[in-house]
């Protein structure tokens, strides 16, 4: 069983909201005692801050591949840029010790402004059920505003 698995269960086969599949899931998952090592994969609260960004996950599940301590940046894999049905298989390779996404997994993420920061075990990933947990935004006339999962999928 995994922490996924569990989280699943606990719905009972009822539509649960994504806010309640992410609220169950960080509370299930361990803080993060690292340092943003290479190899760790973090689930987080994320805001960003780059301009002209035209959309980002605000609850990004990440496997580290690069830190850059100059710039308080780390880099990586974001599963949640890929298809509920393609990220069962990404995370089962996760969890043998492999590093390898998409490129269109692989974004950059300022330290300083990652948050709730839970450590994602590689156990947990053997037996992955995908959650609606991702969340995209985008800025339009100065506001923020959620976008669907599905376009994002369908334009990547």
């Amino acid at each position: 069983m995994s922490v996924f698995t569990d989280v699943k269960d606990l719905a009972s086969g009822k539509k649960q909201s994504k806010d309640w599949y992410r609220e169950q899931l960080m509370y299930g998952l361990e803080d993060y005692s690292g340092g943003f090592e290479v190899g760790d994969i973090i689930l987080f609260n994320y805001s960003a801050s780059t301009e002209k960004l035209p959309f980002y996950d605000k609850y990004p599940m990440v496997l580290i591949t690069d830190t850059d301590t100059v710039n308080a940046q780390f880099s990586g894999g974001n599963i949640h840029y890929l298809r509920p049905s393609v990220r069962k298989s990404i995370c089962q390779s996760w969890s043998s010790g492999s590093n390898a996404f998409p490129q269109r997994c692989y974004h950059k993420y300022f330290m300083s402004n990652a948050r709730q920061i839970k450590t994602v075990s590689r156990v947990d990933l053997n037996n992955m059920t995908p959650l609606p947990i991702e969340q995209f935004t985008m800025s339009r006339v100065g506001r923020m505003i959620d976008v669907p999962s599905s376009f994002i999928w369908s334009r990547l």
